[in-house]
């Protein structure tokens, strides 16, 4: 659907992309990952050629077109004061020429029985669901959501997502979306980019990252009485690995394969609260950046 090879950005004398190649397949949904400044909000203004850039992104439609065939939705819309919701619907049919039939697209979000209402009256999960259902009035071959549940509570992020895998489904629609929340990107996307300082750190499906970063790792950690000798200088070796603390917990990073050796040695240690997990994609995005998350949920350096 989109092609993108060797783009490049620069604001004067900064880069802000660098050699970027990616590929948008038809039909899925695909998310731009990156801490902030990573370039994904001006990798979404080159693909809408909302700003200069060298390189090449080619389009499954004539570039003329752009518009008619891609629709932007930032994070927060802002509408007339005292307008309704039937009533931005339709000026979105006509400035767009649209045949769409109101009522059914109202109906299928969940919106018809709010047509009457005045938008400022809706919750934000019914205004980011009239948000999308307005990018859909010109039935595009693509959406680009930008940060589209940030300030939504999870029961309202979750009604969202559900829109945004129907439109994808249902409508055939590609998504390209940004978030900066990583169980979304794992429950929409099909396929991911990381970017890291505008340079392309990892592509690849949610799990193919997970696969990438770790293989076939797993991490157990739990806690040892401090009467166990030899464990004064907070770490120990093991035949499969050394064994790191952080805080008050233990920390083994191993092959699954050895599993029951290394749960068995776990074990003779003492060990209590034990808690083995398979690694998240939220690991393998922290990593990718230089990052951890501690026994305490915070985010450190490695």
């Amino acid at each position: 659907m989109i092609n993108i090879r060797e783009l490049s950005k620069n604001y004067g004398e900064k880069q802000v992309l660098e050699d970027i190649n990616l590929d948008v397949n038809d039909g899925e949904i695909f998310a731009i990952l990156g801490h902030n400044g990573a370039g994904k909000t001006t990798l979404i203004k080159c693909i809408m050629n909302l700003v200069e850039y060298k390189g090449e992104i080619t389009y499954a439609f004539p570039k003329e077109d752009l518009y008619k065939n891609i629709s932007l939705q930032m994070q927060s819309s802002v509408y007339e004061e005292g307008a309704r919701v039937y009533e931005i619907c339709n000026l979105y049919k006509q400035l767009q020429k649209s045949d769409v039939d109101l009522e059914e697209l109202l109906d299928e979000f969940g919106l018809l029985s709010f047509k009457k209402s005045n938008i400022n009256s809706l919750s934000g999960g019914e205004k980011q669901k009239l948000s999308i259902l307005l990018t859909l009035i010109n039935k595009p071959k693509v959406i680009i959501f930008d940060e589209i549940t940030t300030g939504l509570d999870i029961v309202a992020r979750r009604k969202v997502w559900s829109q945004i895998k129907k439109v994808n489904q249902d409508y055939g629609t590609n998504i390209i979306l940004t978030s900066h929340f990583l169980d979304e990107v794992e429950y929409l996307a099909d396929q991911v980019v990381i970017l890291e300082n505008g340079k392309v750190s990892l592509t690849g499906g949610v799990k193919d990252i997970v696969k990438q970063t770790f293989g076939n790792k797993k991490n157990i950690s739990f806690k040892i009485p401090s009467v166990v000798p030899n464990l004064e200088d907070n770490s120990f070796s093991l035949d499969f690995g050394n064994v790191v603390k952080n805080g008050d917990r233990y920390y083994i990073e191993y092959d699954s394969q050895d599993e029951i050796i290394v749960l068995e040695e776990v074990k003779k240690n003492n060990a209590t609260d034990i808690y083995i997990k398979d690694f998240s994609f939220e690991d393998a995005f922290l990593k990718n950046l230089g990052y951890v998350i501690n026994e305490k949920g915070e985010i450190t350096h490695e």
